[in-house]
This record gives C-alpha cells, structure tokens and sequence, in this order.
C-alpha cells in the first residue's frame, strides 16, 4: 500500500546586530561598556498534514487480476493534502521516494500510455523475492487547490528560481511544487490545502513470484521547503 509522508523542515536565518556605545571624552577600559544585540529569525511555523494517515490503502487483491505481458493498472485513490502555517508563509513541496530502488522502468509511462512519463514520476512500489512490484503516480490535482480559501494555481520549478504554471500536477522527482494567485510567482498563505491522487501500476504476472503474498509497498515523504 503506497503510504505518504508530511514532514517539514524550517531554515533558520540569523540575525546578528552589535552597536559599541561610549563615554564623551577619553575613552578606555574605565569609561567604555559593550553592548551586542543578538536575535534568531525563523520562518512562520507550517505544518503539512495529509488524511487518511497518508495511507493509500488498496486493501487485499486477488493475484487473477494480474495478466501476463501486461502491466495492471489499480484504480486511482485520493487524499486531502492541506499546510497550515501560524503566520503567512511562501512554501514549496518536494516529493521523495523512499523505495527509489525498487522502480520498474518505465512502468508509469507504458500502462498510463503517457510516453512523457518518464521515470523521474514513477514511485517504487518495494520488492518481493528480489522481485520489483510496480510503480505510481502522485499528482496534486490543480484544480481542487485554495490559499487561504481562495482559488489558487499549482507551479513548479526545478530550481526553486523560475516557475511555471503546472497543468497536470503530476509529480516528478526532479520539481518541486508551489501555489500562487498568478502565473509564475508563489504567494505567502496560512493555508493551502486540496487533493492528492496515488495512481498505482503492478507489474507483469510473470516477472512477480505468485505462489506468495504481494505487498504493496510504496513509500514516499512531502518535504516542505520555506521560500
């Protein structure tokens, strides 16, 4: 079962201000007393949660499903992605697979039939016997999206520099994600929340060893990044 994980990290950056402040007239040790300023500056705190637990839960699935030469593709599941943050806050998204190891190439774009699907948006469902069990998709669908309850529009950058606005939502390994009100510039929200879908793919019958059990074992985390 593919699971997702919200974790945030928070970038510190710190503020250091000295100011030496002295006597009129002769100036020495007696006459003279030190003053620094010191203070930490933190971004606004936010939290991404996902429902369900971030568990996409396909529950238990006969092996007859599966055909040979061919890849089987599950039904799409969704969640609710939301990032609640205690002040406004600029924020990206960046998707991690935890089980990169085990991706079955090209998987995600021969049973999509989306040959631009390449393998930086296909997720490793883990491995069985030496065995790798699949791929799928995570895609932030773009039109369910609001900022602070209003309608906002996905973007992605593969640098965190330039955006662009992103149709698909689709995500790929290479991008990270952001939302805005216009083209091409992230905006600052307390609260950005919408819908995430895991479009999973199992791999041929004859590559899987079918005389045991067949977990799903997808496993990939959100970090989230201040801008």
């Amino acid at each position: 079962m593919p699971a997702l994980h919200a974790s945030h990290r928070s970038l510190l950056r710190p503020l250091l201000l000295c100011a030496g402040l002295c006597a009129a007239g002769a100036v020495d040790s007696a006459n003279t007393v030190p003053m620094e300023i010191t203070a930490t500056l933190t971004p606004a705190a936010c939290t991404p949660t996902l429902s369900s637990g971030g568990v996409a839960d396909y529950g238990t699935m006969s092996a007859s499903i599966l055909r040979q030469g061919q890849f089987t593709t599950l039904r799409a599941m969704s969640m609710t992605f939301s990032v609640n943050c205690d002040a406004a806050a600029k924020f990206s998204v960046k998707v991690i697979d935890n089980r990169r190891a085990s991706v079955v190439p090209g998987i995600v774009a021969a049973a999509s039939g989306d040959g631009s699907l390449g393998d930086d948006y296909n997720f490793g469902l883990g491995a069985v016997a030496g065995r790798n069990v699949g791929g799928y998709t995570i895609r932030f669908m773009p039109d369910t999206y609001t900022g602070d309850y209003q309608p906002v529009r996905l973007m992605s950058s593969s640098d965190g520099n330039i955006w662009n606005n992103n149709g698909n939502g689709i995500a790929s390994k290479r991008l990270q994600f952001s939302w805005g009100s216009s083209s091409g510039t992230p905006d600052a929200y307390k609260a950005v929340s919408g819908r995430l879908s895991v479009q999973a793919y199992i791999n041929k019958a004859e590559n899987l060893p079918l005389t045991q059990d067949i977990p799903l074992d997808g496993s990939a985390t959100l970090e989230l990044h201040y801008l």
